[in-house]
Formats: structure tokens, sequence, C-alpha cells
């Protein structure tokens, strides 16, 4: 529709304000482009249809106004992450302190509960994106996601994985360090080395995701379930095979996790509302 792209060319003209963000422009022009295309397939001319969603729209400054207070409200989701993020911190700390009280503070000691505190903030976060994705993939089943919002849940879940990445690697260096104190070698791709290297790897191309795909936020957190299941097989995968031997982490409740994550996964890569209930 040639005339409609000028019409909404022209409105935001006019619409362009300081008071009004780029972004709550964009989200603004999607819903006017919308609803002027509904009322165009009722058989109305276009500009007529136009002028209508103008008008059902009201005064641009109290639009911009609620848009402004959208966007100001946090995804419930990412409120619970930032809350299990500050939960997981003081039960790391905690572990970390438990390990130090009970081998002593030496170098080799210090190195350990250092790895293990940064290990589980950077696994745990990793979780929480995919935890942030399953969601994501949820809730769209019932109502789409703004443009805005989706924005939102985005820098998020890149905030995230920045953090996740950072701990992650951190928690990888500083076990080789503690493995060469008290075995006398850096590397021997045990299971639990291989499993650290393989969170690292996955939030490598997650955060690549994020810089060379930002117009496909939809992708990004359907893409991030994905780390649930790497993060689980390195985190408990081991104990079923290898050097390290702990945690209670059952085999078939390991593969419940991973089946799970793959059929929200395969929901999230379906269009949206293709589970919705039909309505005459």
């Amino acid at each position: 529709m040639h005339n409609l792209d000028q019409l909404i060319l022209e409105w935001r003209e006019k619409a362009a304000t300081p008071n009004v963000s780029a972004e709550t422009l964009d989200e603004l022009e999607t819903h006017l482009r919308e609803t002027t295309e509904q009322f165009a397939r009722s058989g109305m001319p276009v500009s007529d249809a136009f002028q209508r969603a103008v008008t059902e729209f009201g005064a641009m400054s109290g639009i911009s106004s609620e848009f402004r207070k959208l966007d100001q409200a946090l995804w419930l989701p990412v409120k619970l992450a930032i809350g299990v993020t500050a939960l997981t911190t003081l039960v790391a700390l905690v572990m970390a302190i438990a390990i130090i009280g009970h081998q002593g503070s030496s170098a080799a000691s210090l190195l350990l509960a250092t790895h293990v505190f940064v290990i589980i903030l950077g696994y745990t976060m990793t979780l929480l994106i995919g935890g942030m994705g399953i969601c994501f993939v949820s809730q769209r089943c019932f109502e789409n996601f703004s443009t805005s919002r989706l924005r939102s849940i985005s820098r998020a879940s890149f905030a995230l994985g920045g953090v996740a990445l950072f701990s992650t690697t951190m928690g990888v260096i500083l076990g080789m360090a503690w493995a060469k104190m008290t075995w006398g070698r850096y590397w021997a791709w045990d299971a639990k080395e291989t499993g650290g290297l393989s969170v690292i790897i996955w939030l490598v191309f997650y955060l690549l995701a994020h810089r060379f795909f930002k117009s496909s936020a939809r992708g990004i957190l359907t893409f991030s379930m994905i780390g649930n299941i790497v993060v689980s097989l390195a985190w408990f995968g081991p104990q079923l095979n290898g050097l390290h031997q702990y945690g209670a982490f059952t085999q078939p409740l390991l593969l419940m996790v991973v089946a799970s994550n793959l059929v929200f996964f395969a929901i999230g890569c379906c269009p949206a509302g293709c589970l919705r209930s039909k309505r005459a």
C-alpha cells in the first residue's frame, strides 16, 4: 500500500517530538498500520481507514505517556531472574566459605572456593536465560509481545549472557589452576572440564546471535533454551560417568530436562498463536 506508506510517513513527521522516543514511535506505527489495514480490508478506502485509525488512537501525548509506563514495567520473569541471581550469589558465597572452612586457607583451597562460586553463578545465569526463553514461548502461545517488550527482554537476556560468559570463563580458568596444583595438570578433557568449555562456546554463539540477529528477538529467545540442555549436561551429566562423582541428579531426570526443553524449543519455532484456541 504505497498510499498508506506515504500517509504514515507524514504522520511520523508530525508525531515526532522530543517527548516521544524512536522506539515508542516505531511501536505506535506498527499498531497504526495494523489498525488501518484492518479497516481497509472491510472495504473502507485507505485514506479513510487511516484517518479513522488515527482518530481511535487519540491524542499523541496521552498515547506516548501510556507506552512509557509500559516500557518502565519489567517483565515478571525478568524480575524473578534478578531475584534468583541475588539468591544464587548468596548460596554460592556460603558454599565457597564452607569449602575454605573445611579445607583451610591454602592457595588450592582459595582457588577451589572461588572456582565453585563463579561457576555456580555462570551456570545458573545461563539456566535463567533459558528459563526466560521458556516463559517467552509459553506466554507467546496465548498473546503477542509488543516490539518494545521484545527489545526489553532481549536486552535483559543479553546482559545475563554477558555476565554468565565472564563468570563461566573465570570458573574454567580457576578450575584449571586448581587442577594443576592438585593433580599436576591443567587440562585432561575430563567430562566436567569439557562441559565447562561447552557452556562457554554456547554462550559465545548466543551473544553473537544477539549481535548479528538483533531483529529476530523471537529466534534469540527460542535459541536460549538450548542453553538449558548444554548446562544440564555440563553440570550434572559428568556424575553419570567420569572423575567427578557427586550430585543427586539421576539419569531419568536429566533426560526429562533435555526432552522438555526440546519440546519448548519446537513450540518456539512454530508460528505465533498456533496453539491458541480458534474462535468463531
